[in-house]
């Protein structure tokens, strides 16, 4: 399912010179953020000029420096939009995490990530190979964040059957793993790994990592049958427990 989002102007104040008050700033400010992923994914992170992306969005260059004071600024909002579109997604799978297993919740957020960076023709997937150059790390931190909660509300529905050690430590590696390798094959697939491949192998480390969760009462293997009386045996009573069982 298809995503939209629109650039959150509260985030856009730090980097823009001016917050745009009516329908049509807002507008043209929103067609910059758009011009400006269009052009990194289809012409390179270099080809992004300031007259580029004024160009393809229909605007002049004065009309951009009205409110960003560089291209590197919108470089950010674009990141902004892109880190809200991926915050949604988790925010959606964790409504669902009571009624799923953990490697579940990771097969199904991983492939929902990755159509959602594959829509408008990739565009964001493209955006995403210039990781190392862009300011990526405020995105990262926020998506890891967004995961630790995740697996928290996880734990929370599915208490483990003991303690686990070091289980902060657990969660860290998990996420960061999922987070760094998914940003590197983006920028350099593999031909060693498939995608399908990858998201797997995040699944079984979850399940590894992670405490097995608790059988819930009345849940689990079958209650096991009680012996009987041996036959033939006058004057033998069924044990007490076996009278319980048997009313």
């Amino acid at each position: 399912m298809r995503i939209f989002v629109r650039i959150q102007f509260a985030f856009g104040a730090r980097v823009m010179r001016k917050k745009p008050r009516q329908g049509r700033s807002r507008s043209m400010v929103d067609s910059l953020v758009e011009a400006t992923a269009i052009c990194i994914a289809e012409d390179g992170l270099p080809a992004a000029t300031a007259a580029r992306i004024a160009e393809r969005a229909g605007v002049s260059v004065g009309s951009l420096y009205q409110y960003f004071a560089r291209k590197e600024d919108l470089y950010a909002a674009v990141l902004e939009r892109i880190t809200v579109g991926l915050k949604a997604l988790v925010a959606a799978e964790i409504e669902r995490l009571p009624n799923k297993s953990i490697e579940d919740f990771v097969r199904d957020l991983l492939h929902a990530v990755w159509s959602y960076l594959e829509t408008d023709r990739q565009r964001y997937l493209r955006v995403t190979r210039y990781w190392a150059q862009l300011e990526f790390v405020a995105v990262m931190n926020d998506l890891e964040r967004q995961m630790t909660t995740a697996l928290g509300v996880y734990l929370m529905h599915h208490p483990a059957r003991r303690p686990v050690q070091d289980l902060p430590t657990k969660v860290y590696v998990l996420v960061n793993s999922v987070l760094f390798t998914i940003v590197r094959y983006i920028s350099e697939p593999s031909p060693q790994a498939r995608r399908e491949q990858i998201i797997e192998c995040f699944a079984e480390m979850a399940a590894a990592l992670l405490p097995a969760p608790t059988k819930r009462a009345g849940a689990g293997a079958p209650l096991k049958r009680l012996p009987r009386s041996p036959a033939g045996r006058s004057g033998t009573s069924a044990p007490p427990a076996a009278r319980s069982v048997s009313r």
